[in-house]
């Protein structure tokens, strides 16, 4: 079942940049989907998440909206931007991203200190994040599982 589940979305993505490749003359590479997220991986909110420094992380640094970009490790880069809402050390949110099977998907994820993990998963298609946030910048990596992945990074609007 898995198998066929990554041979669907390898054909929504393959698709996805075809058409891509059509209607524009910008480069363009495989988007960041795939991997799994589970909201039962997520921590208990708390009152409060502290920085590696021990300095609260305040809810007004996460929540809203961040545009980023994404590297594959293959070569080439998208786009894309996430708004966060945080209770606690939760975070849920929407993603926009020019890959249709992804594109409006929720997000959910954690925060703990500096560190943020967030993830979409919609229909066939799923993306992990991991990274660091240092005030109104964040960056890492991002895994669409069988190992495929790159980096990113995004700042708060």
């Amino acid at each position: 079942m898995r198998s066929a589940t990554w041979r669907i979305c390898g054909a929504v993505i393959i698709c996805g940049l075809l058409t891509a490749a059509c209607s524009s003359t910008s480069s363009t590479s495989s988007p960041p989907v795939g991997g799994t997220t589970s909201s039962s991986d997520e921590a208990a909110p708390s009152s409060s998440s502290f920085s590696s420094t021990g300095s609260p992380v305040d809810s007004g640094t996460i929540d809203g909206k961040w545009n980023g970009t994404y590297q594959p490790s293959g070569g080439g880069s998208g786009t894309f931007s996430v708004t966060f809402k945080q209770t606690g050390s939760s975070l849920n949110g929407t993603l926009s991203i020019n890959v249709s099977c992804l594109d409006g998907a929720k997000v959910t994820g954690k925060v703990n200190g500096d560190t943020i993990q967030f993830g979409s998963v919609q229909g066939q298609c799923s993306v992990d994040y991991n990274g660091k946030i240092n005030g109104d910048q964040m960056s890492g990596s991002y895994d669409i599982g069988g190992g495929t992945g790159g980096n990113w990074k995004a700042s708060k609007t």
